[in-house]
């Protein structure tokens, strides 16, 4: 079995306020700490489920979160952030399965600890009719290379649109969210044991249903009206309006990857 696991750091164990995932504040260096802990006891998980092969893409800003030292070695870690597919680069039809881990809530969700849409310049998200955060558009991007994602760590939030946009998904809830920066934090002592146990339970049950996009306009929100101004730099995007682009693309891989372009875009200016 090969696995492939993207994980972000807003939803991990023991991360709950911004600068805790900012890696030029003193608070981060124990933010990448509990990120370590918690992909520990993923690949645990893995390894109970008898994978042979995992792939981990390090999703979090900049992709230079994790060491490779002490990793299993049926385990690599792909960092740094070149590439078309951003957070779920390295994933191709190889895969057998997918978890996200350590997830946040899509931006406006309530109560939802460090709510965001892959970054603080998108107000909202769509693919065709239907609103989505990184899960769900990730998600898009496993279903388009047949792999199942079978798993998904956040806090109570996530977990709730990790079983909209994929009924059937085995969730593990790390953390309680209040408001944007407050949460109820457990202890990493019990997320540990729930993600071992979330992934093995996971890897063995059946796939749950994948969230085909394929041929879904593609719609990104700004906050600002110059953030749409630099995406429309984007050859694919097509402006709706003040604050708005609309990626059309046959194949969802080229939709996504107009996306990612279109997002870097739109954070080169101020």
């Amino acid at each position: 079995m090969k696995v492939f696991v993207s994980i972000d750091m807003e939803g991990i164990t023991g991360v709950c306020v911004e600068t805790q995932t900012d890696q030029g504040h003193s608070t981060y260096g124990r933010a990448a700490e509990f990120m370590r802990g918690d992909l520990d006891a993923v690949l645990a998980g893995c390894e109970d489920a008898g994978a042979s092969e995992v792939v981990v893409r390090d999703a979090h800003d900049y992709s230079t979160n994790l060491d490779v030292l002490d990793l299993p070695a049926n385990v690599s870690l792909l960092t740094g952030r070149a590439g078309l597919l951003g957070m779920m680069e390295g994933l191709d039809e190889s895969f057998d399965a997918v978890l996200l881990v350590g997830y946040h809530a899509m931006a406006g969700t309530a109560a939802a600890v460090l709510d965001h849409t892959y970054c603080g310049l998108v107000h909202q998200a769509f693919a065709g009719d239907l609103e989505l955060g990184e899960l769900g558009f990730n998600a898009g991007v496993a279903a388009r290379f047949g792999v199942p994602v079978v798993f998904a760590s956040g806090d109570d939030k996530l977990a709730a649109e990790a079983a909209a946009c994929l009924p059937g998904v085995t969730t593990v809830t790390t953390k309680q969210g209040v408001a944007r920066g407050t949460a109820r934090l457990l202890s990493p002592r019990l997320t540990a044991g729930l993600l071992r146990e979330g992934v093995k339970d996971a890897l063995a049950g059946p796939p749950p249903g994948a969230l085909d996009l394929s041929g879904k306009p593609v719609r990104i929100v700004f906050t600002k009206t110059q953030h749409c101004d630099a995406a429309c730099s984007c050859p694919a995007a097509r402006r709706v309006d003040g604050r708005t682009v609309e990626i059309e693309a046959d194949d969802y891989l080229t939709a996504y990857a107009a996306f990612m372009a279109a997002l870097d875009l739109a954070g080169s200016v101020a």
